[in-house]
């Protein structure tokens, strides 16, 4: 039979006082604090009575000492006195990869056409974004389509890495920094993932921008022309203007994507539904994407340039700013913000919604052969 409150408490405190290993003769006790009581207390209890259990109280059934039903997890006291340390799976790992890579392959696909345009307008000169939209009948959509093959590879690999080191930061960085907060740990965590993810993605993006803007005919004459005119440096130009553009869009867009998310649903009082998360991505994806636009205009001039032109990073936003203007820097802006809109949704909720989806299936699974 379970005891009262004053019963635990008197007994807790007999056995700190009179337990002759705690207590050694000529020497001054120590004075506990009234919060070390209190754990030590709520560790006594739970301990030796597992009955004190959620389950036990809404069923008001008691419990006998070979009832194991009845059983509390010490986690939940361990939750009051610390942090119990994560572990990592390398099963949640792939399917984290997985998810990342799948959602952003397939939006990087459907919205191609887009990219296309807008990689058009960055790398011209001469031509606004009205002109170049009024030349799609004459571009067509095999001319839309044009780089698709590296973009989708690029991706899948790109996000597919970034998603599996994210996880994986996530739960380490607590393990080797305990004294970090989660909003701190969860920038730190996106930002490892997105700058190996995006180092890996470069040659791919190379390619593809090279097909779009017509340098090319096919990926194969890209990449051997590349290789025989630049080598291994051509394939890795403009590594440092792609991560300032990529770091600040996925460290920003996913915390405006956690902020914002957890910010309608206190508005509204309820969780989410898939298509509001989708649209919260959306709009989180799309702003960033035009505050990082600049970023992306230098980057587009550096991998189209000629071939054996050494064009660096500050020499291609000198020249824009003194020929072009300072409005340049946005150019393409529009098709970037419709390009990157279903890209965040589905990077960002999407990967969230495919995660829960990896996680429901094999317990569904499991449930229906028990």
């Amino acid at each position: 039979m379970v005891g009262t409150m004053e019963d635990f408490i008197e007994e807790e405190e007999f056995s700190v006082s009179v337990d002759p290993r705690r207590s050694r003769p000529g020497k001054k006790k120590k004075k506990r604090k009234p919060e070390s009581q209190v754990v030590s207390i709520l560790n006594h209890l739970f301990v030796k009575y597992p009955c004190l259990n959620k389950s036990v109280v809404d069923t008001g059934r008691e419990c006998s000492d070979s009832d194991t039903s009845c059983s509390l997890s010490f986690a939940k006291v361990g939750n009051f006195t610390s942090r119990s340390p994560p572990s990592i799976k390398s099963g949640h790992l792939l399917k984290s990869a997985l998810a990342g890579g799948i959602s952003c392959a397939f939006s990087a696909f459907l919205m191609h056409p887009v990219d296309t345009v807008k990689t058009q307008v960055q790398a011209s000169t001469t031509l606004s974004f009205i002109e170049i939209m009024s030349k799609i009948p004459e571009i067509g959509a095999r001319g839309l389509y044009k780089g698709s093959i590296p973009a989708v590879v690029g991706q899948f690999a790109s996000h597919g890495l970034r998603t599996s080191i994210y996880e994986a930061s996530r739960l380490a960085l607590p393990l080797v920094a305990p004294g970090l907060l989660d909003i701190q740990v969860q920038p730190i965590a996106s930002f490892l993932g997105t700058v190996l993810g995006t180092t890996l993605r470069i040659p791919c993006e190379v390619l593809k921008q090279r097909l779009q803007a017509n340098q090319f005919d096919n990926i194969v004459e890209a990449t051997l022309s590349t290789w025989r005119q630049d080598g291994l440096k051509g394939l890795f130009r403009g590594t440092g203007v792609t991560l300032l553009r990529e770091v600040p869009f996925y460290v920003a867009g996913m915390g405006l994507y956690s902020q914002s998310k957890k910010l309608v649903e206190r508005r509204l009082g309820r969780v989410l539904e898939p298509w509001e998360a989708i649209a919260v991505g959306a709009l989180s994806g799309g702003f960033t994407a035009v505050m990082t636009t600049p970023f992306d205009v230098i980057k587009t001039r550096m991998m189209t340039a000629p071939q054996g032109v050494d064009l660096s990073m500050w020499m291609a936003a000198y020249s824009i700013a003194t020929h072009e203007g300072f409005l340049a820097f946005y150019k393409g802006a529009v098709p970037r913000f419709f390009w990157t809109a279903p890209l965040g949704a589905l990077n960002l909720a999407g990967y969230e919604l495919l995660q829960k989806a990896f996680v429901t299936v094999p317990l569904n699974r499991s449930v229906h052969s028990d």
